[in-house]
């Protein structure tokens, strides 16, 4: 819990270097961790995780501790309405400033998030680091959910996602990243999308944005296709049968050492090619086997083909079901042929783009592998 309080200070930072208030007038704020935005019977609907930050020598410990987040609701035909309204049910000035997320409700997705985006991109109340998420759920269930992991939901799916992307097993668009998509016709971005699973608040993949609308959602677990060509350095965990035995599994540690994109055009037709040279260790057998040279080879050959697999799945889905570009490869091609770009309409041209992959996998370390043992199958 001391660890969870202290989080919250830590967000009333802002609020202090922006003037001179003392602890008393902190405490007099309503300071917003975390927002969510959804269309409910044509209403924007406002639901806003607000910090209490309560005297820690108050008596009736227990109800300090229920204290430290409070839920608030407000509805409007607009932004501007929606806020006036939230604002008159606070028991002090609203601030914003220290907010860390904002959770868009499917329903506010698909219409389009665009004005929103503007809105924060305009007003300085918002900080421009803010992480903005897709749910599953409406916001006000997800903000409702009882968990015990943290006092504010909002900040619980922050550390989840930040998780994720620090371990390279996810990949989104953050803030001006989604502004500069905005201006190129036919490019998507991904979100993160969350909601609840198995009775826990969790990541449930990628939300897919075209024109700042939820088109689809890419699921966790083929996820894999787009952060080996997105992600800084990915280091995934793949898991494959043994070469000519299905009866065992080798789990094994893949990583990007390297990777080129470059764009052709050529008889009127957009060319993507990726050069990839990933690494892989051995992490561990199912069952113990011998893994000699000609093995290691047809293992190296596994991974670079089910790598080439899952990049083409997700490629051809962003362009049959998804309809946009969502690897930002326009950007690729507008550098390397600016008049080319210039000319074309890229929704169209990337519907039709042909995308080659070349990926060389080494196997770099085989564990502690005992090239003699003897196979159990």
């Amino acid at each position: 819990m001391i660890k969870k309080l202290s989080k919250l200070l830590i967000l009333s930072v802002p609020l202090l270097l922006t003037s001179c208030w003392d602890y008393e007038d902190i405490n007099e704020r309503s300071i917003t961790l975390a927002t969510g935005i959804d269309y409910v019977n044509n209403k924007i609907e406002f639901t806003g995780e607000i910090a209490r930050l309560s005297d820690s020598n108050r008596e009736d410990s227990d109800r300090a501790q229920q204290e430290e987040v409070f839920i608030n609701i407000s509805y409007g035909d607009d932004f501007e309405e929606a806020r006036i309204h939230y604002s008159s049910k606070l028991p002090y000035p609203l601030f914003l400033g220290a907010t860390q997320i904002a959770i868009f409700g499917e329903n506010f997705a698909k219409e389009g998030v665009e004005p929103y985006l503007n809105r924060i991109n305009k007003l300085y109340d918002y900080r421009k680091t803010l992480l903005i998420v897709v749910s599953q759920m409406p916001p006000k269930e997800l903000f409702n959910f009882k968990q015990e992991q943290s006092p504010s939901v909002g900040l619980l799916v922050e550390d989840i996602v930040n998780n994720l992307k620090k371990k390279k097993m996810t990949v989104f668009s953050n803030f001006g990243e989604m502004l500069s998509v905005l201006e190129l016709d036919g490019v998507g971005y991904l979100l993160p999308y969350v909601g609840i699973e198995d009775n826990e608040i969790s990541y449930l993949g990628l939300a897919v944005m075209k024109d700042s609308k939820l088109v689809g959602v890419i699921d966790y677990e083929d996820t894999d296709g787009v952060i080996y060509v997105l992600a800084e350095k990915p280091v995934l965990t793949e898991s494959l049968f043994a070469p000519g035995n299905k009866e065992n599994k080798f789990s094994l540690r893949t990583a990007v050492k390297r990777r080129r994109i470059n764009t052709e055009y050529k008889d009127g037709k957009v060319i993507f090619t990726i050069d990839m040279l990933v690494s892989g260790e051995l992490r561990y057998q199912y069952y113990l086997s011998k893994v000699d040279s000609k093995t290691e080879k047809k293992l190296e050959a596994m991974v670079s083909q089910k790598l080439k697999d899952d990049i083409m799945k997700s490629f051809k889905r962003s362009q049959e079901e998804f309809k946009c570009d969502i690897y930002h490869f326009a950007k690729n091609f507008r550098a390397q042929h600016p008049q080319v770009y210039k000319k074309l309409n890229w929704e169209e041209a990337y519907k039709s783009a042909q995308l080659n992959i070349n990926i060389e996998t080494e196997i770099i370390n085989l564990g502690l592998t005992d090239p003699n043992v003897n196979t159990k199958y």
